[in-house]
């Protein structure tokens, strides 16, 4: 893609290279062309669009300052422990198959407890748009896992990051701190 995009961009009309969504979520190819272009010395105009996020928030009915955090399934479904902690809402993007949700449970559940409760958003922002609440064990399960299918996953309840174990200890040791931990 990038490469084809470059080379009809490069003509004296240009191209235009349209995604769903906004260019600047999820788009790889998107950050590849601006890349190459720039090195090529040839322009690139980017026009926002609405990305799938703001939907999925109001569907679910959330809000992403709380540090939300968005991931890519492929991504997860590749690491062994997923990339954002446990004290962080996550939003996975591109959840588009059971066997792909298979492989980000296995990965979410190196983090989570089985039962932690995720929802799948399906088809947000079309008139078949669903939001299904279950635990983390059975994503793979739901029958309408399809190529517009994302993945929300709530922070847990109590706190339980090595950042935030950072933290405690921080305030612990700070000039208010505990005089009792900042002696040892």
């Amino acid at each position: 893609i990038v490469a084809r995009v470059l080379e009809l961009g490069a003509r004296p009309g240009g191209v235009l290279y349209a995604v769903p969504g906004h260019p600047a979520v999820g788009e790889s190819a998107v950050e590849q062309i601006r890349q190459r272009a720039a090195e090529l010395g040839l322009p690139v105009r980017v026009v926002g669009g609405l990305s799938f996020v703001e939907p999925c928030l109001l569907a679910l009915k959330v809000d992403a300052l709380p540090g939300l955090f968005v991931a890519d399934a492929l991504d997860l479904a590749a690491r062994a422990h997923p990339s954002f902690g446990p004290d962080t809402p996550a939003l996975v993007a591109q959840l588009y198959s059971a066997d792909l949700a298979s492989d980000v449970k296995l990965t979410l559940m190196n983090q989570y407890t089985d039962d932690h409760r995720v929802a799948l958003v399906h088809a947000v922002g079309a008139v078949d748009e669903r939001v299904e609440w279950l635990p983390l064990y059975e994503i793979d399960r739901s029958p309408h896992i399809a190529h517009l299918t994302s993945l929300f996953v709530p922070a847990v309840e109590r706190a339980g990051s090595f950042e935030t174990f950072q933290n405690t200890i921080a305030r612990l040791r700070a000039p208010d701190g505990c005089p009792w931990d900042k002696e040892q």
